[in-house]
């Protein structure tokens, strides 16, 4: 039987960390620092290593190699080079293109749309006093297990 995926084994490897790591980063910075309104607060005390560590989020979108994930992954870029201190408008601006188009491109799949609808089902906290921060993180979380699901799938191709 011919290869389905042209993914190598360090290639999905790569990939399976890029999907954990947005995990991390959700329990890490309210680990280290406490909850705050919202994660782009953290910011104030990461200041570059804030911007890096979302950076970094982005480039794991990239390693997808869909380029339907291009407009999440260059709104996450926006959302880490422009602070919510000193460019507030345009940082938010750039989060809620971020959130809604991934939640788009979940809700679109033709294999893991479900994700898409519980990423749906959690806007409703955006309403809610003090809410943004545990929407950002579960919205964080769907869209790493969206990923991981696509990674598990070529995994097993990969086997065959």
């Amino acid at each position: 039987m011919e290869k389905i995926t042209t993914a190598s084994k360090t290639q999905l490897r790569l990939r399976f960390i890029a999907c954990i790591y947005p995990i991390a980063y959700v329990l890490i910075w309210p680990l280290v620092y406490g909850i705050l309104p919202a994660y782009s607060n953290y910011y104030v005390f990461g200041g570059i290593y804030f911007t890096l560590a979302t950076s970094m989020m982005a480039w794991a979108m990239w390693l997808h190699r869909d380029i339907k994930w291009s407009v999440p992954a260059y709104a996450l870029v926006g959302v880490a080079l422009f602070n919510c201190v000193d460019y507030w408008m345009l940082h938010n601006i750039l989060a809620i293109i971020f959130f809604l188009s991934s939640t788009y491109l979940m809700r679109t799949d033709k294999r893991f749309d479900w994700l898409g609808d519980i990423s749906v089902t959690w806007y409703v906290l955006l309403v809610i006093p003090d809410g943004v921060f545990w929407f950002e993180a579960i919205q964080a979380v769907l869209i790493s297990v969206f990923h991981l699901s696509y990674v598990r799938r070529l995994w097993r191709v990969r086997r065959l």
